[in-house]
């Protein structure tokens, strides 16, 4: 019964398959060792946007905060680029019947930067600090169902759940959960590194650089058994304004640009060496209204801006056309569970208004919309919104934020915002932002029945369940109105031609442990 669950679980949710990433193979040819020598060595050059807020994995938030766990530490769990489950600290994962228990077995052999053998005792400590409110991790509301986490052994360690969950797994993939040594004091993790990963952080200019070379002990391998990862030194340039990132990768002094703009993307893939890379995903752009903060706090008010939202034009202005209108769910139309979606709702001014009028607003409605260039397109969706909201006597604003300040100082704090999500599962995507009293509860909302909905999901075993469920998560959420997902945008990676290796990710992770240079 055990290996059906697990079947079903593996096929229904995602079709997740139990790869082994590290694999041998047999001495290849001379010819063949030559070739796979040849990738070694060199010096990899990122530009991003605003600076990393901060080096504990607990507490990031940023696209720049996951690129650099991503380079330092490894999770149990990996989100391979086809969406599949890999195997990483972690080699297997199963649950007991009714998916309330899951077993890992983990690696052996893995060595943390500063020495410390990894073990169940770090597994253990991560997920219970994840866990501890006094800790405040986002990574809490994924990872809320385990009641239990025991060393079994060394090498393996057991979950208990409070209910059924057929998600867990995914939980761990999350970028809170880089796996952290138990030996160190948890006050250092804020600003020094103790990852496992393939690169070793080996300098760190807030606001200018972060410089990483080569983990000489890293433990994966490639699929011919050669050690990774193959380049000796990455760094990572911060600049905070997408024009000056656009012309880095334009001249060529840097060799990747992380998270490219719509905007940018026709000039920089015109340049002669430039290619761009680009995947579909689930990442969106949405307006976040605080329901403890007027007018927000009537919800006739957040309907009505919903009714001014063209997320057509939106679509055009921000995105030139890349990506689909979305419908103020975090599933994309891609996904298995968006099956019985409805459309998002119209775009109708006149409707605005009478909802104005019901609300006992005065027209015109004066809001301050806050944006930021930290995130693709967040800007340009304001201009569009502005001027969409502009026939229903909504006058919009738009204050635009320094990207260093946006994510602690603006978001979660002003009344009325534009963010940039990257792509989760259901689950997380559901779970971080609509569970009453979450760290990333960005509207401050709190629905009862949204939570019962959202944990109910979770111990559904057929996708038909799922779906339906859903579907009433998907009502609750364009009643409220709190945030307006207006559109689903792709993932782009701006690349020199000589660059191999690297691709856009569905998640918008920056994954370079198998990254190589041409000559």
């Amino acid at each position: 019964m055990k290996r059906k669950f697990l079947w079903l679980f593996l096929s229904c949710i995602m079709a997740l398959t139990l790869v082994a990433w590290s694999c041998g193979g047999e001495e290849g040819e001379q010819e063949e060792e030559e070739e796979e020598e040849s990738k070694y060595g060199g010096t990899l050059r990122v530009v991003m946007g605003s600076d990393t807020s901060t080096l504990d994995p607990a507490y990031v938030a940023s696209s720049m905060d996951y690129a650099f766990g991503q380079a330092c530490y490894d999770n149990l769990i990996w989100r391979s680029h086809d969406g599949t489950l890999q195997p990483m600290l972690a080699t297997s994962w199963e649950p007991n019947e009714d998916a309330t228990v899951w077993t890992l077995e983990l690696r052996e052999g893995v060595t943390f930067h500063h020495g410390k053998v990894f073990n169940a005792d770090d597994v253990v400590f991560t997920i219970n600090r994840l866990l501890d409110p006094d800790v405040g991790s986002v990574a809490a509301a994924s990872l809320a169902s385990i009641t239990e986490v025991t060393k079994i052994d060394d090498y393996t360690v057991q979950f208990e759940t409070d209910s059924s969950n057929a998600f867990l797994p995914e939980a761990f993939c999350i970028v809170q959960a880089r796996i952290m040594p138990s030996d160190i004091d948890p006050d250092r993790f804020d600003n020094e590194e103790f990852g496992t990963g393939p690169f070793i952080n080996t300098e760190y200019l807030p606001g200018e650089r972060a410089v990483f070379e080569r983990n000489p002990d890293y433990w994966m391998e490639d699929a011919e058994g050669n050690s990774l990862p193959y380049l000796d030194e990455v760094i990572f340039y911060y600049m905070t304004q997408p024009e000056t990132r656009a012309e880095a990768i334009k001249d060529k002094s840097v060799d990747v640009y992380h998270e490219l703009d719509a905007i940018s993307v026709d000039s920089v893939e015109a340049t002669a060496g430039v290619v761009v890379s680009e995947v579909a995903s689930g990442t969106y752009i949405n307006f976040a209204m605080i329901v403890t903060e007027p007018p927000f706090d009537n919800e006739l008010v957040r309907q009505a801006v919903q009714a001014a939202t063209d997320r057509e034009a939106i679509l055009e202005v921000a995105l030139l056309g890349h990506g689909v209108v979305a419908n103020d769910i975090p599933i994309p139309p891609t996904d298995p569970h968006s099956a019985l979606f409805v459309d998002s709702p119209a775009y109708d001014p006149d409707h605005a208004r009478d909802l104005l009028e019901q609300a006992g607003v005065e027209l015109p409605l004066e809001l301050t919309l806050h944006t930021s260039t930290i995130g693709p397109g967040m800007v340009e969706a304001a201009v569009a919104l502005k001027e969409s909201a502009e026939p229903a006597g909504i006058n919009i604003t738009i204050q635009q934020d320094p990207e260093d300040v946006y994510w602690g100082s603006v978001w979660l704090v002003e009344p009325f915002t534009v963010v940039n999500w990257n792509y989760r599962p259901p689950d997380q995507a559901l779970s971080l932002v609509y569970l009453c009293g979450t760290a990333w509860n960005e509207t401050y909302m709190c629905i009862p029945e949204l939570d019962d909905l959202i944990v109910r999901a979770r111990g559904e075993t057929t996708l038909e369940e799922r779906q339906a469920t859903y579907a009433e998560v998907q009502e609750i959420l364009i009643d409220d109105a709190s945030r307006i997902i207006a559109v689903f945008r792709p993932v782009f990676l701006g690349l020199l031609d000589n660059v191999r290796g690297v691709s856009a990710h569905p998640n918008n992770w920056l994954y370079l442990t198998e990254a190589w240079l041409t000559d």
